[in-house]
């Protein structure tokens, strides 16, 4: 009968549908400001990125009134999309942007924005139950959250310095802190390699990793694994850093907000230098990494 702690919008006094509405309205309508595109009638392609599958069809349903409920005045470019891949996502659809972007006559950008909630009974319920909560009784849990985040990406050259994607990796990982499957971390380890490999460079020209990483133990434990995999050559410092500490888990939302984050510290903070990975997984065993670089 303990309250449990959770990382919830402030005064917000709308729940369900509305409640993500209103998340992914503030999130679009600070992101899209910004851009030269920016009217009611017009929009860039948008990439909506929805909570896995495995965590039930209304979210599914939630995503898709999302969309239809902010429909532009002349509709969505016809790129618009929305998937239900939880934070292991953004890999996704990361690479379904470049392929807009590849296209003959390319949108100057592409908007990739995520909503996710588990503040609601049945989700409270369900992690209560296979124990992965943090509360009085489970120390080694995540703290339930949500958020909206967008992002708006572009191939052209930028006066000032942002953040880069230079190479992609997704994988799948047969363990998780759901089943009995020894953890060897073989997923995170092939998408970062494949990360790393798209991107033409070594571990060695990196100099911290990010990560989706919520809380529990097991995935902290895959995170060193993999990292340790990866390691060609000592390195006397290789920071993780986390964004959940101050949002808890919020799912969908983790790899816009992520990629946000990292390039406000990696602009803040030199001691990071000019290089970093960042990876994500799902429970359903969906891995994700990014090679990223800061720079004009």
């Amino acid at each position: 009968g303990a309250p449990l702690r959770a990382a919830m919008l402030y005064k917000i006094f709308v729940w369900g549908q509305q409640r993500l509405q209103l998340m992914y309205r503030s999130a679009m309508t600070e992101c899209l400001s910004v851009l030269p595109e920016k009217t009611d009638e017009q929009l860039p392609p948008v990439i909506l990125i929805g909570a896995e599958g495995e965590r039930g069809e209304h979210f599914a349903k939630s995503m898709d009134q999302l969309l239809h409920n902010n429909t532009p005045v002349d509709g969505y470019d016809r790129h618009t999309q929305r998937i239900s891949a939880g934070k292991a996502g953004i890999g996704q659809a990361l690479l379904m942007a470049s392929q807009i972007f590849s296209e003959l006559h390319p949108p100057e950008h592409v908007v990739i924005a995520g909503v996710d909630s588990y503040l609601d009974a049945a989700a409270i319920t369900h992690y209560l139950q296979t124990q992965r909560l943090r509360c009085t009784t489970n120390s080694d849990g995540f703290i339930p959250g949500e958020a909206g985040a967008a992002i708006a990406l572009s191939t052209r050259p930028n006066k000032r310095p942002a953040l880069w994607i230079e190479g992609i990796g997704q994988a799948h990982e047969a363990a998780s802190p759901t089943n009995d499957i020894p953890l060897r971390a073989q997923g995170l380890t092939k998408a970062l390699r494949h990360a790393l490999t798209s991107a033409g460079r070594e571990i060695t020209d990196y100099g911290f990793h990010a990560s989706g990483v919520s809380g529990e133990q097991w995935y902290f434990k895959e995170a060193s694994t993999a990292i340790d995999r990866i390691m060609t050559t000592k390195v006397p410092n290789f920071p993780h850093r986390l964004i959940s500490q101050s949002t808890g888990e919020i799912g969908a939302a983790c790899g816009p907000s992520r990629l946000a984050w990292v390039e406000h510290e990696m602009e803040v903070d030199e001691a990071l230098g000019r290089r970093g990975l960042l990876h994500f997984g799902n429970d359903n065993g969906t891995r994700c990494a990014l090679a990223v670089h800061y720079g004009t």
